[in-house]
């Protein structure tokens, strides 16, 4: 009788040894080191994710953070984790999350601002969606696509230019985009230039839309312009896609020494057919001084409202305002894409001879962008 108690008491003993931890089906993963903090410089480092199955990950503001490859297979993998520069006033954090299929491990991110004083304006109420600073040694792909080529019928204008992607008429100098309108003959062209679209690449619905642009002198015949699309441009076409012209300046109907205060903004939708409404004023100083002015568009469901140097003059009435609805096809409530371009001569300016282009007669002209930025509502 003694005997059996005692090996019962063993087998008791036996049952309810040490706690045994069980792997997850899905394996585990691992990151080192376990956080990062960077400073505001654009950059990439490296951590190191250890994982005994197939891992994927994912970022939660990838505006300024990405990682690549995002996903891998089990054992030790080198990943690459890049930021773009903080222009914010303050730190921000961001979290990349490595995952299997039963578990998961977050790498905080801290990006610390900028000691120089060097810092973004931030519109009230608004969080940074998208920007291009135009610090890298060439213009990034990522973002932009350099349109080739003389359009159909002159881009549908009659513009003079063929646009290239030659450094000639289009390169980033000293963190500045320069495009560059020329008087030669090109590809049966009397001109050349630059258009950029970012299509299919960075594309958004709504928002605060900002570029800080210097503009050349557009006496006479010279076109430049900054303006969105709708992202279903290819399937939708034009007018139907809606565009929305932030900024065009070199109208005939601002010559008579005007041209340097004359511009216009627009909207064109297409249900039934082309339709649109524009707006011009005279402003009250020149933009084509030789210094950065930026032009805004204020974007919201309900209304699109443009505006002339708006961080400097934040009491600035707006030279362009329409009340939005579905006007048949939503064109002015969906994702849009960002355009700029630098044209020579056209409907738009009423000049179709390349000798009548007075603004290149000195030798080629530039258009300079110091940076184009969207933010959205917080």
């Amino acid at each position: 009788m003694i005997a059996k108690i005692f090996a019962i008491a063993l087998l008791a003993i036996s049952c309810t040894g040490p706690e045994q931890t069980e792997t997850p089906r899905g394996g585990i993963v691992q990151v080192s080191p376990s956080e990062l903090t960077l400073d505001f410089e654009e950059q990439e480092t490296y951590v190191t994710v250890t994982a005994d199955a197939d891992w994927g990950s994912t970022v939660s503001d990838p505006s300024w953070c990405s990682v690549y490859p995002t996903g891998g297979m089990k054992g030790e993998t080198k990943v690459k984790i890049t930021v773009k520069k903080n222009l914010l006033t303050e730190d921000r954090h961001n979290t990349i999350t490595f995952r299997t299929t039963s578990s998961k491990t977050e790498l905080p991110v801290i990006q610390q601002t900028s000691s120089t004083g060097e810092a973004m304006f931030v519109p009230e109420g608004y969080k940074l969606f998208w920007s291009d600073e135009f610090d890298g040694p060439s213009l990034d792909a990522d973002n932009w696509t350099c349109e080739i080529g003389r359009g159909s019928n002159g881009w549908g204008n009659a513009e003079l230019q063929y646009y290239t992607d030659r450094t000639e008429n289009v390169d980033v100098r000293d963190g500045k985009l320069v495009m560059t309108a020329r008087k030669e003959s090109y590809q049966g062209a009397t001109a050349t230039s630059a258009r950029l679209i970012t299509l299919g690449k960075v594309y958004f619905k709504y928002g605060y839309i900002v570029a800080s642009i210097k503009l050349p002198k557009t006496a006479n015949g010279l076109w430049p312009a900054f303006w969105m699309m709708g992202n279903d441009f290819k399937s939708k076409g034009w007018p139907n896609c809606g565009e929305t012209d932030i900024l065009e300046m070199g109208h005939s109907n601002g010559y008579n020494n005007r041209q340097e205060t004359f511009l216009n903004g627009a909207c064109h939708w297409g249900a039934p057919g082309h339709q649109y409404y524009a707006h011009d004023i005279n402003n009250s100083y020149s933009v084509q001084d030789g210094n950065f002015h930026t032009f805004t568009c204020i974007w919201t469901e309900d209304k699109i409202s443009m505006y002339i140097d708006l961080e400097t003059y934040p009491s600035a009435k707006p030279y362009f305002e329409m009340t939005l609805k579905d006007f048949g096809d939503n064109e002015f409530r969906k994702d849009n894409f960002i355009l700029l371009n630098l044209a020579v001569g056209g409907n738009f300016p009423g000049i179709w001879d390349i000798n009548q282009v007075t603004a290149l007669n000195n030798g080629p002209a530039e258009m300079e962008v110091d940076y184009v930025r969207v933010f959205q509502q917080k």
